[in-house]
């Protein structure tokens, strides 16, 4: 492989995605192209060899409760510079520092444009560590919050004690929207990641 001149095509694995048949209104399962987050990372050092940078922003590990946040700012050799947020928990990933890590760094590179057209989101399970949208903006803008997503938000937000209002607000300040049915599953995701980060601070807090 020529060292300036990264081949995706050769790197490409594939990834069982499920998605609901409109006709037959059931889920069925598809495989479709995907692109690791390691390979996302040699793909962004191919084509940025000077003057990068990668910065954790803000991170917490608590093992005692499993818990990790971390958020990284990226900047490519042109001066572009996108931030990457990711949470998990022990109780979905055994290895949740670096899946959150992975998570945070996968969603930096895929704001800057790196192999996010080989990144499908599950429908029914949003748990993919490294799963940024679709490379196009317009084409990610339209890609709309799953029912999953939903659920989830609405879960964490109640046991924070937040009403709508409170959430409506919050969604308009993050996101300049009124409601969180205009999300896209990225932004949803990331609405997810800052609930958890929230919900985390107020139980360290009670617990102290």
């Amino acid at each position: 492989m020529d060292e300036r001149n990264f081949n995706v095509e050769e790197h490409l694995s594939k990834l069982p995605v499920k998605r609901r048949n409109i006709d037959t209104n059931k889920w069925e399962t598809i495989y479709a192209d995907y692109l690791e987050v390691k390979w996302r990372m040699v793909w962004f050092r191919t084509e940025n060899t000077e003057r990068t940078c990668t910065i954790v922003k803000d991170k917490i590990l608590d093992t005692e409760r499993q818990f990790a946040y971390f958020e990284l700012e990226v900047t490519d050799s042109k001066g572009n510079t996108e931030i990457g947020v990711g949470s998990e928990t022990g109780s979905d990933f055994r290895d949740y520092i670096e899946k959150a890590y992975t998570k945070a760094y996968g969603r930096a590179l895929s704001a800057l444009g790196y192999g996010t057209q080989f990144s499908p989101e599950l429908d029914e399970d949003e748990r993919i560590v490294d799963s940024p949208v679709s490379k196009e903006k317009e084409k990610y803008n339209e890609d709309s919050i799953t029912e999953p997503q939903k659920k989830a938000i609405y879960a964490i937000y109640t046991s924070l004690g937040y009403t709508e209002d409170k959430m409506r607000e919050l969604i308009k300040e993050r996101y300049s929207k009124s409601d969180s049915k205009l999300l896209t599953k990225y932004e949803a995701s990331d609405l997810i990641d800052y609930l958890n980060l929230l919900k985390f601070k107020s139980e360290s807090h009670k617990i102290d």
